[in-house]
């Protein structure tokens, strides 16, 4: 049986947006309204942040073993991640937790997504407890409904992509980079510009989701078959979009927003779902790969961009 913890906030890696927080990063920083003057030990330029500072409490001698041991951790994860859910995962970072370590990983196959498992450690004893790797509560589930959205909506997320460049050429705007999706984010299907949430309540995708239990290798045609449009609610899909300024010293643009939420608004050829829009300034929070601060500007619940 899948082994599935609910983890506090303060002892986990991640944790996916819940209620009203839809399109934002979860914690609030104090920061300076004006937005200038960041420190360095604490915020990073969004344009060269990885992911490193990347910090969850009392992991220090968990990671540093894991390190140790790193051939171990990944082949536990890899194995787990295999019998349980029958997905091929590249593992890109270990993050040491006060459990044992945090594991970000991507998947390889067709259905794409980001993700983690939690690999407990045993310091005292030397022992990397690869019988015991577990995943936060639906956090795979909902990665892989995200993933095959995603993949039988394809060119519908074509156009959502196409769209989010073209912002980042219009206005002075950027995404985060991919180093730091692969290294802290694990939001399902991601991109630089938004991650997507698809819960176990989508009675759409779910019948796609089952074929694909039973059989991950059915063709794409199938999957697609199986999708039952008509059952499909955005309250049960997000794409949260999160910007940033391109400069350091420039604080978010209402008026920017403003023209995003009115370009999703008339396109009727990107995804269905629920759209919510947040405008950051330059900066990351390392420890908590945020752009979520005080200046943020943003456009979301309970006055999301519904397409359905």
């Amino acid at each position: 049986m899948t082994r599935k913890r609910k983890l506090l906030l303060c002892t986990t890696s991640v944790s996916f947006l819940l209620g009203g927080c839809l399109g934002m990063d979860s914690e609030q920083t104090n920061t300076n309204q004006d937005g200038l003057d960041r420190p360095k030990d604490i915020y990073e330029s969004v344009l060269t942040y990885t992911g490193d500072g990347y910090d969850l409490p009392g992991g220090e001698k968990n990671e540093a073993f894991a390190k140790e041991h790193e051939d171990e951790v990944v082949k536990a994860t890899k194995d787990f991640l295999k019998k349980e859910y029958n997905i091929d995962v590249k593992v890109h970072n270990i993050v040491g937790n006060k459990d044992g370590v945090t594991v970000f990983y991507e998947s390889t196959g067709r259905i794409h997504f980001y993700a983690t498992a939690i690999v407990p450690i045993d310091v005292r004893n030397e022992k990397v407890l690869a019988d015991s790797v577990w995943t936060l509560e639906g956090e795979v589930e909902d990665a892989i409904r995200g993933g095959l959205y995603g993949y039988i909506m394809a060119d519908e997320f074509k156009e959502l992509d196409k769209l989010m460049v073209g912002f980042t050429e219009d206005f002075p705007i950027v995404g985060r980079t991919q180093e730091s999706l692969e290294n802290v984010r694990a939001k399902g299907y991601e991109t630089p510009y938004y991650f997507t949430q698809s819960i176990d309540l989508d009675e759409a995708i779910n019948p796609v989701y089952d074929l694909y239990k039973r059989d991950p290798d059915t063709p794409k045609d199938e999957l697609k078959a199986a999708y039952e449009s008509e059952k499909f609610n955005p309250k049960y899909y997000s794409v949260a979009i999160q910007f940033f300024m391109n400069e350091p010293d420039a604080q978010p643009s209402q008026e920017i927003v403003d023209s995003i939420v009115k370009a999703l608004e008339e396109n009727e050829n990107i995804p269905n779902g629920s759209y919510s829009v947040h405008l950051n300034d330059h900066y990351v929070t390392k420890a908590k790969s945020s752009g979520n601060k005080e200046n943020t500007l943003g456009y979301g619940p309970p006055n999301n961009i519904v397409k359905e």
